[in-house]
């Protein structure tokens, strides 16, 4: 199950020309690019004014930056619009009633002065850049792509720009685009952690997963002192399938903060991912939530002491009966413990809850497959599917689901689906060879049954599946060679014996042939058959769910 973090962010921090730099590393995108605007324009606007020919308009700017000194927009509207009035020429008026509108929330008569501005001075930085910040405001971020890029051309040596074309490219999806303006930025202003960190980010979204480890290695030193970074950091990693990246940051992060529990829940989730049970009892040793409960819980269950899973995900439900993923590991228990009905219900349960969470889908589906509940399983599997086209097992469960039902058409296309994720998992070959074997289509088996036992050759069924192709073209050498593999594999698996007994007939070793039926005999009570073994498979590759 993939967990979703609430997100730490480091607190804002104060650029040098006094403008609060939020970042989008660490604030919703929308606000903090805008919110870079306030004071660092009308700055720029003010040194632009010697280029200006706004003679007429001048005493009313000046009254207008009076006034929004001293927090008197009302009055900085009024002079404004008189400078706009009387000398509609000036870009540095229609420039600062774009700030000070948009201030006020109306983005797009801000828009209009800015591209009045830009028409009366077209290489004007401050108005390229504000322009760009007020698209990103009404979410327009190509158009702002381009004017950030205009006001980088204009003046490189301003790190906002750069930085902020950085973002929206991230924004955009693109951040091999985005890391040369990211590390501009932070050649201009290194100390920056906002920067250090969209530069971590961009390389995890490009999948340059040692730069990335690079890039947060070289950070600032101090923060590798910084809860809030740390914390970020780990947080990143993580998102990307970095566990073991992450358990470092989210590592230094608890170590700073120990009583933190959203960093310590975190912690634990990516022990969990990274299959370290222990570490996450030694680290809740006193749990007093339903999540401390839930993790311990998973915890428990991964280290397979079902018993003290069992407790655990109890005492977390009783605490907190609406939770799905308390829901979903209760679901697995019932299932361990053969409940199957009653996973059924409580997984459908928590299908209400989170109808988008593929995960209760995929969980009723199998329990639905093992109490022989064909069409629903294939519904409930294929829901899976559709919220998350990268589960092969889900579709693969589906695929057995179908074969079952009798739809042998759609097992394969399922099937096929599923090999094309995982292309070197077995047990999606070797399905797919019994699939054609079933139809007859021996021709087409052959090829996936040899394709499974090749990777992993201490899989019983695909050699069994091989021993009764060769057995069919009476190919008998070959026969005994896959049914004693087999057996060699899984000395339990009944069909096997009844199947090589026949084959050492074949060959005339009939003392062989003896010991094989004997064997059969013995073990026919707790039978491993074809029906019995392809459930066997059905178990264990939903087990890694």
């Amino acid at each position: 199950m993939t967990e979703t973090f609430t997100e730490i962010r480091p607190s804002d921090t104060l650029r040098a020309d006094g403008v609060f730099a939020l970042g989008c590393a660490y604030h919703p995108f929308w606000t903090c690019l805008v919110a870079l605007q306030l004071l660092g324009c009308s700055q720029l606007t003010a040194a632009q004014q010697g280029k200006s020919t706004c003679t007429k308009a001048g005493p009313y700017l000046r009254s207008a930056q009076t006034a929004l000194v001293a927090n008197d927009s009302a009055t900085a509207l009024e002079k404004l619009g008189q400078a706009v009035e009387i000398d509609p020429n000036c870009p540095d008026a229609h420039l600062l009633l774009g700030l000070t509108q948009f201030q006020h929330g109306d983005v797009g008569k801000s828009i209009q002065h800015y591209q009045q501005a830009l028409k009366l001075d077209h290489g004007s930085y401050s108005a390229h850049y504000d322009l760009a910040l007020a698209y990103v405001k009404s979410k327009k971020l190509q158009l702002a792509r381009q004017e950030l890029e205009q006001a980088v051309a204009l003046d490189p040596k301003q790190p906002n720009a750069a930085y902020d074309l950085g973002v929206v490219l991230l924004e955009l999806g693109q951040p091999a685009a985005a890391i040369p303006h990211l590390r501009h930025a932070h050649a201009i202003t290194p100390d920056r952690p906002d920067v250090s960190f969209n530069i971590v980010r961009a390389e995890l979204e490009a999948g340059r997963f040692a730069e990335a480890r690079q890039a947060a290695q070289h950070a600032p030193s101090h923060l590798t002192s910084d809860f809030q970074w740390n914390a970020a950091i780990g947080q990143e990693f993580f998102k990307h399938g970095q566990s073991k990246d992450a358990l470092d940051y989210l590592r230094a992060a608890n170590g700073i903060r120990p009583t933190d529990e959203i960093v310590r829940t975190q912690l634990a989730t990516v022990y969990l991912a990274s299959g370290q049970p222990e570490q996450v009892l030694d680290l809740i040793k006193d749990p007093k939530t339903a999540t401390d409960h839930y993790l311990r819980g998973s915890a428990f269950y991964q280290a397979h002491r079902f018993p003290e899973a069992d407790e655990e995900s109890d005492t977390a439900l009783g605490l907190d009966p609406e939770n799905p993923k308390i829901m979903v590991l209760r679901v697995r228990l019932l299932q361990r413990a053969g409940q199957q009905n009653a996973a059924v219900e409580l997984a459908q349960k928590a299908t209400k809850l989170t109808p988008s969470w593929d995960q209760p889908f995929y969980l009723a589906g199998i329990s639905y497959y093992f109490l022989r509940h064909y069409t629903e399983a294939h519904q409930s599997l294929a829901r899976a599917f559709e919220l998350n086209p990268k589960a092969a097992t889900a579709v693969f469960m589906a695929a057995l689901a179908s074969a079952n039902e009798g739809k042998p058409q759609v097992a394969e296309r399922y099937l096929r689906r599923a090999i094309s994720l995982q292309p070197d998992n077995a047990r999606f070959h070797c399905h797919l060879g019994i699939l054609f074997m079933r139809q007859n289509e021996y021709a087409k088996a052959e090829r996936p049954l040899k394709r499974a036992s090749q990777l992993k050759p201490d899989y019983a069924l695909p050699h069994y599946e091989l021993g009764k192709f060769w057995a069919y073209s009476n190919q008998w050498n070959e026969a005994r060679r896959e049914f004693e593999a087999a057996i060699t594999t899984d000395p339990g698996f009944t069909s096997a014996y009844y199947h090589l007994a026949r084959v050492y007939t074949r060959l005339g070793e009939n003392e062989k042939s003896q010991t094989a039926l004997a064997n059969f005999r013995r073990l026919h009570k707790q039978e491993t058959d074809d029906a019995a073994a392809v459930e066997d498979d059905a178990k264990g590759e939903s087990d890694l769910q």
